[in-house]
């Protein structure tokens, strides 16, 4: 893997060598990050100047150097450790907002239609539109499909919702609608000469073994693909109910795939206060409320998630480099937002998304594996298959916890 500083059409300028340490973090619907640590010289102090776009040979995502820390340590070895996060953080500097008039009687921006329709749209009014001022507006491409990346084939959600801004950042706008309906976002460059960067929506690629469009990715210590790995599940911010209270009235919410039946042990309320509803008409008011309810819901799931070194004879590669030729359906390949297999030692099976990609240079050689997060278990009668707060009376007497029984 190359490492290249990019001028300001983003065509490599110059091949970063001699350095110590390279980690490189690339997400699916919220920033990425870098650190590269390397010997403080006048020379590298000079062209690492803040502000400096960064990339390398193995993606399409460019980083921007924020932070310079230039430190001598007890033998006087001069350090300087060089940080910053991928260029979609330049949305934290853009108001989320369809102009700036009627601030105090209007504060919201109220938006409808589908969630990538909404996300789309909002990046369009302000960063192509300059709806607030044209200072606003940057050079970007809007991304077409089947042009870099592969066409999505996991569904997005086609039903109309509405989506309320309070006046904030355009990145913490999009960040929140995004992981509500589990949409990526990205801004990458697509070609090594001076064109403009290219902004596109997202949901990924299904290549679990439950498809056969291209070819299954999976995941497991026994096949020897993965090792060093690392899994961490919590319920602890659960709730299924949300309970939304607005001066016109209330809504019971409940999360997707809850029984409205739900009770006990299993019913785990969310309380959500909706003050700002305020609606005339009760219809609008209702929809209103239950938007509110399943944002509120989307934000307290379940988490799992699986950390693993990728083993370099895995057979898989990452599909976020100039390398990855998107026509070609055979490849064994991933990308952020897909869909993949993890088995577990004892061949229980996962549905997991790749959230995260990582590259890692250190004295131990050069590494990249994914981050997995938990999206639905697949093997009945597993633990994970059922509910993370299942009372034992609920459960059948004839249920058997094993995936081989």
């Amino acid at each position: 893997m190359e490492i290249y500083l990019l001028g300001t059409d983003f065509v490599r300028e110059q091949l970063v060598e001699d350095y110590e340490s390279f980690i490189w973090t690339e997400r699916f619907n919220t920033v990425g990050d870098f650190e590269l640590v390397m010997r403080s010289t006048p020379a590298n102090r000079k062209r690492f100047a803040i502000g400096t776009i960064l990339s390398h040979s193995e993606t399409f995502r460019l980083m921007i150097l924020e932070s310079v820390d230039d430190t001598v340590d007890e033998q006087g070895k001069a350090t300087l450790t060089l940080t910053g996060h991928s260029i979609e953080a330049i949305f934290k500097s853009r108001l989320a907002r369809n102009g700036l008039s009627d601030l105090e009687t209007d504060p919201k921006w109220i938006l409808t239609g589908t969630p990538k329709e909404i996300a789309e749209g909002m990046v369009y009014d302000i960063v192509f539109a300059g709806v607030n001022d044209p200072g606003d507006v940057i050079n970007l491409f809007l991304e077409t499909p089947d042009w870099i990346f592969p066409e999505d084939t996991i569904p997005e959600v086609l039903d109309e919702v509405v989506y309320e801004v309070s006046p904030q950042d355009l990145y913490t706008a999009l960040v929140d609608l995004c992981e509500v309906y589990n949409m990526g976002w990205r801004i990458y460059r697509e070609w090594e000469f001076g064109a403009p960067l290219t902004f596109g929506v997202y949901m990924g690629v299904d290549r679990t073994s439950q498809q056969t469009t291209v070819p299954a990715v999976v995941f497991s210590p026994s096949l020897d693909n993965m090792q060093n790995t690392t899994e961490f599940s919590t319920a602890a911010n659960y709730k299924n109910v949300a309970y939304v209270v607005s001066p016109v009235g209330h809504e019971i919410v409940y999360g997707t795939d809850v029984d409205p039946g739900i009770s006990s042990y299993q019913r785990r309320v969310l309380y959500v206060q909706a003050d700002d509803i305020q609606d005339v008409d009760p219809g609008d008011a209702t929809l209103r409320m239950i938007q509110r309810g399943q944002e509120a819901l989307a934000k307290a799931r379940v988490f799992s998630g699986f950390d693993g070194q990728l083993s370099q004879n895995s057979g898989y590669s990452y599909g976020g480099g100039p390398s990855f030729n998107p026509f070609n359906t055979g490849a064994k390949t991933y990308n952020l937002g897909d869909l993949v297999e993890l088995q577990s030692a004892s061949g229980s099976k996962s549905i997991m998304q790749v959230t995260e990609q990582i590259f890692v240079i250190d004295t131990q050689g050069y590494r990249a594996y994914p981050t997995l997060t938990t999206k639905s278990l697949v093997v009945p009668g597993a633990w994970d298959a059922s509910s993370p707060i299942l009372a034992w009376d609920d459960v059948d007497s004839g249920t058997v916890w094993n995936a081989y029984e």
